[in-house]
């Protein structure tokens, strides 16, 4: 097949696990002989090793200097009828569903759109209303006053250039969800991304659930061993969606519960992140507690194998996660908040707690008792069979087959 792939980044960028996710899809494509043409949201470096199997075809991004997702719609605009050339065009982007409805309607080329997240239907992208509860409806009226109440203190551009980033991720939203129809398919994540988009509208006939691809750098052998002092780790951006907050009190009190030390690695950056070190330090336990920031992805695979349990107490609705796979991948046992569809992504590999501190402490003493981590440990290196290339990599080749027979 001849395929357009429309990037969130560039293939091989460090960045969101959204950006490691469409490259693995691009590469793996290209390694099965498919014709893969990559049109970058971010231009890449000059100096950037791309796989010579898969062409780039650079977009010239101006315009709207605030935001440049209407940038990226534009660009790919003025050249909507070269993806007539394409039998298929996939964007990763779920933002630039206006300009793929337009392809639909004007070329030959089936499309598909990948739901990765809530921003098809939230300018939060995390249909939290309020920050306080699921948001199960969306308008322009709910939307703005959600957009503007919560771009609060700890968003580092702050709160104004939040808020109008917001609205405009709104107008592009409802420019989308005219062009819903126009779509030939839509790729969700998880089941419970499949369900909330039909819930909100999308024709579930045309969602097709293919999960995250793994990425092998973390098929390797755990390290730790199980015992006291435990070493928890938390891999992600320091945000409130995320449950950050939830992390220090949880390990002051295991360790106020626990005979042997309790330790914690937390591995990003985001706004919470002095807030939790100032909390650490007010409970007397920033000894035990290591902020290391953004690590390259070449290191996290022998930090993830080194720990004892990777924890997330996040708050939304998780639409998948890749640093799940990567814990699993590991032999690292998940202990995680029931939240989306992590639960079935984790299967035996660990326990979904319901988000509360009470809830992971208790979770993750039962799993300090006996045998019971290095259990998980090995269930873990089954459960991730699901989501290895050989297996998830046809299930695209085979939504692109039905796109262009329809």
């Amino acid at each position: 097949m001849k395929l357009g792939f429309v990037h969130p980044s560039y293939p091989k960028s460090e960045g969101t696990g959204a950006t490691h996710s469409a490259s693995r899809i691009v590469f793996e494509l290209a390694d099965r002989g498919h014709d893969v043409t990559v049109y970058p949201w971010e231009r890449p470096p000059e100096d950037a090793a791309i796989d010579a199997d898969v062409s780039i075809r650079p977009l010239e991004l101006s315009g709207y200097p605030y935001h440049s997702a209407f940038q990226l719609n534009d660009a790919l605009r003025k050249r909507v009828a070269e993806f007539d050339e394409y039998d298929v065009v996939h964007s990763y982007v779920m933002n630039s569903m206006p300009v793929l409805g337009e392809i639909a309607a004007r070329t030959s080329a089936a499309t598909v759109v990948t739901l990765n997240a809530y921003g098809g239907i939230c300018p939060k992208n995390d249909l939290r209303y309020m920050d306080r509860e699921p948001c199960t409806s969306n308008g322009l009226a709910k939307c703005t006053a959600c957009s503007l109440a919560t771009s609060g203190s700890h968003d580092e551009d702050g709160p104004l250039y939040r808020s109008a980033s917001r609205l405009g991720y709104l107008k592009l939203i409802r420019e989308g969800e005219r062009m819903v129809d126009e779509i030939d398919a839509y790729h969700a994540l998880s089941p419970h991304i499949e369900a909330t988009y039909a819930d909100f509208g999308f024709p579930p006939e045309r969602l097709t659930v293919i999960p995250n691809i793994l990425d092998e750098r973390f098929s390797r052998p755990h390290e730790s061993d199980f015992d006291a002092p435990y070493d928890l780790l938390y891999v992600g951006s320091l945000d409130e969606h995320k449950g950050v907050d939830r992390l220090v009190p949880i390990l002051n009190r295991l360790n106020d519960r626990v005979s042997g030390a309790v330790r914690l690695t937390v591995v990003g950056d985001g706004g919470h992140r002095t807030d939790m070190e100032q909390r650490a330090a007010d409970s007397a336990i920033e000894d035990r507690v290591t902020f290391t920031g953004w690590l390259p992805n070449d290191d996290l695979p022998g930090v993830f194998a080194a720990h004892d349990c990777f924890v997330y107490p996040g708050r939304w609705d998780e639409p998948f996660g890749r640093v799940f796979l990567e814990a699993l991948a590991t032999g690292t046992p998940v202990v995680a908040s029931d939240v989306g569809s992590v639960a079935e992504i984790v299967g035996d590999g660990g326990v979904t707690t319901d988000g509360s501190v009470d809830g992971f402490v208790a979770a993750l003493r039962d799993l300090f008792d006996g045998e019971k981590l290095a259990t998980r440990s090995s269930a873990a290196g089954r459960e991730v069979a699901a989501y290895r290339a050989e297996t998830v990599v046809p299930q695209f080749e085979e939504l692109y087959e039905r796109v262009i027979e329809r």
